[in-house]
């Protein structure tokens, strides 16, 4: 019985594996399929490179984050940015930034078709105007005026594919009738019984008074023209022409370009 096992053993380690060395390159005869050297040589040398290659890295690693320090600490003295220098800053993409402008979350100065300037203390604002806030967990409800739970709701984009309005409209009557809302995945959800009764309730016509000039939004937000075609034409705003001259409606752009108070 033990010569048996003795047998079984040895041949069990007699076994050869043909490899090849990754140091080398050489063909080899292993007996684990786990080695990956031919020689204790090449194991020395293939674990001295490994070293000298994780140096490398930790150095090459530490110079880049030098570097981005350095241009991080020059753009803290600059009063005004460009575009990419906004984009280092807040450590965005280019499209990122222009994103933001678009939206009108971020005010920029279009000084030429190829010089936009961001004023820092506008980054600055921007960030103030908004604080992080817990949003409420879907388990939470909400209830109406007459302290009644909210089972059913309507997303953003219903509302919108629904009654034909824009997205900032939808926040504006929202705000303007306490709709009540809560948020489910990044998503604000609103009381479909609220929204029915007050998205198909026939507007009154917007008064003379209602609508405001390109001119005057320009002044009072201290826009160019360009931005303000682009608030226009993003978030769907309603306009009408008089002549040479271009409104829009005060509510609209209010609900775009004034910071939100806490």
């Amino acid at each position: 019985m033990s010569g048996e096992r003795k047998g079984s053993k040895m041949s069990t380690s007699n076994i050869r594996i043909k490899k090849i060395c990754a140091w080398c390159g050489n063909e080899f005869e292993a007996q684990k399929s786990t080695t990956q050297y031919c020689s204790k040589r090449c194991a020395e040398h293939a674990y001295k490179d490994r070293k000298r290659q994780e140096k490398k890295q930790r150095v090459e690693t530490y110079e880049v984050r030098r570097v981005e320090t350095s241009k991080n600490d020059a753009l803290k003295d600059k009063q005004y940015l460009t575009v990419i220098e906004a984009a280092q800053l807040l450590n965005r993409t280019r499209y990122g930034i222009y994103k933001l402008i678009y939206r009108g979350t971020l005010k920029a100065y279009r000084l030429s078709s190829q010089w936009t300037v961001i004023k820092k203390s506008d980054i600055e604002a921007m960030i103030e105007a908004r604080p992080y806030e817990r949003k409420p967990k879907t388990t939470e409800t909400v209830s109406d005026e007459n302290g009644e739970a909210v089972t059913e709701f309507y997303t953003t984009k219903e509302i919108i594919e629904k009654f034909r309005v824009s997205n900032s409209w939808v926040f504006a009557l929202g705000k303007a009738h306490n709709i009540p809302k809560v948020y489910h995945r990044g998503k604000t959800l609103w009381s479909k019984a609220h929204c029915d009764r007050v998205f198909t309730a026939k507007p009154e016509p917007p008064k003379e008074y209602d609508w405001i000039s390109y001119s005057e939004v320009r002044a009072e937000y201290n826009l160019t023209h360009d931005q303000l075609h682009n608030y226009v034409k993003y978030h769907g705003l309603r306009r009408k022409k008089v002549g040479k001259y271009t409104y829009v409606l005060r509510s609209e752009i209010d609900a775009i370009l004034r910071p939100p108070t806490r």
